[in-house]
């Protein structure tokens, strides 16, 4: 059945009133047993076509300063769980949580664009700036432990320190703006499709009520 939000006074007596974890498990039943995955396929998979382009990101940004430092394979797994692993997992939950969780209980309750928005923020936040951010430094103090790269002092030559990470950074900003662009447009893409198809999902389980209410069946859940 369609799912209703509504205050308590407004509740039918008849009605079968649930919390909000219970409607959201109960949506994603639906979304994972629907039988036509093109009506659906955005819901069940944007968490992870998201994670894969953050960890994606985050593998090229990591391999890119690990090379520049001649790392090899130091340090390869302790890099790799926090620059690669990290975001993938983050930028998944986050999407979730912030993007499917309010839009599969209450759809209707903010602009499409603003979600669009919102998503597209933390995708570019997660699976881009924070491995950008964190991939450097990461390398340069494995290059410091395994003496793969002579560097100055951080605390003694703090400007030379900021001068050679300019230098590593600088082949890569036109790829990591590119890498930015469309994450942030894919994103907002995937978003979109997601308002649309749980609409349309909505639109659908509505109309099955009223089929099955023609039947004298019971109409529906109110949480």
């Amino acid at each position: 059945m369609a799912l209703s939000r509504g205050k308590p006074d407004q509740v039918p007596a008849d009605a079968v009133v649930i919390t909000e974890d219970q409607a959201l498990q109960y949506q994603w039943k639906i979304i994972t047993s629907w039988d036509k995955l093109g009506d659906v396929w955005s819901l069940r998979y944007t968490p992870g076509i998201l994670s894969a382009l953050a960890a994606a990101t985050g593998a090229y940004v990591n391999n890119h300063y690990r090379t520049r430092l001649r790392l090899g394979a130091h340090g390869r797994l302790s890099s790799y769980l926090p620059i690669v692993a990290v975001p993938a997992i983050f930028t998944m939950l986050s999407h979730k949580f912030f993007i499917q969780r309010p839009l599969l209980l209450n759809p209707l309750a903010e602009c499409p664009v603003c979600t669009q928005v919102r998503s597209a923020a933390f995708q570019t936040a997660l699976g881009v700036v924070y491995p950008t951010i964190l991939a450097p430094f990461a390398a340069f103090m494995f290059a410091t432990r395994c003496y793969t790269y002579r560097l100055p002092s951080i605390t003694e030559s703090p400007r030379e320190v900021l001068m050679l990470y300019h230098k590593f950074t600088r082949p890569i900003i036109p790829a990591l703006s590119t890498i930015i662009v469309v994450q942030a447009f894919l994103t907002m893409y995937l978003t979109g499709k997601e308002e649309k198809q749980n609409f349309n999902l909505l639109l659908r389980m509505k109309e099955i009520e009223h089929e099955l209410e023609a039947r004298h069946m019971p109409p529906r859940l109110d949480y």
